[in-house]
This record gives C-alpha cells, sequence and structure tokens, in this order.
C-alpha cells in the first residue's frame, strides 16, 4: 500500500515542478510546464493564481491520501494480502 503512495506522491512532485520550472519543455507541436512564463503578459497573474491552487490541491490530496493509508494499514481486520512464493 505505500508503494502506491510513493508513486503518487513522486508523480505529483513531477508534475508541479514540471508546471513551475521556468523554462517549458517542447515536445513536437505539445509545450509541457513552463505554463506561468509561456503565457501572454496580460494572463501570467492568472496562471500564477492556477498554479498556486492546483499545487495545494495536490499536495493537500497527496498528503490526505497519505494519511488515509496509514489508517488503513492500522486496521486490525484488514491484513496485507499474504504472498505465494513461487517453488521452481
Amino acid at each position: 500500500m505505500r508503494l502506491k503512495a510513493l508513486l503518487v506522491l513522486a508523480l505529483s512532485v513531477v508534475a508541479i515542478t514540471l508546471y513551475w520550472f521556468p523554462q517549458p519543455l517542447v515536445v513536437g507541436d505539445y509545450v509541457l510546464g513552463g505554463y506561468p512564463w509561456y503565457a501572454p503578459e496580460s494572463s501570467r497573474g492568472a496562471m500564477i493564481a492556477i498554479g498556486v491552487i492546483f499545487t495545494a490541491v495536490f499536495l493537500g490530496l497527496t498528503a490526505l491520501m497519505f494519511y488515509i493509508s496509514r489508517e488503513v494499514e492500522k486496521l486490525p481486520g484488514n491484513p496485507e494480502p499474504a504472498r505465494e512464493e513461487l517453488a521452481w
């Protein structure tokens, strides 16, 4: 269970870093990242506000996921599934 939470945390960090990184990553016709700095000057403030909101939501949901996964692991009626050993 903890591995899935760590994977979600890593993907969240990558997405947040990609959004806030000042140099956009251009792949073909797609622009990945650098949105506040790549946006026109008139909408730069809106893109920064959107970034702050999404960053807070991503980090809040990731923290909530870690809390819930820790509480689920503590439940006595929910043991980890036993792994079967393969005998070759």
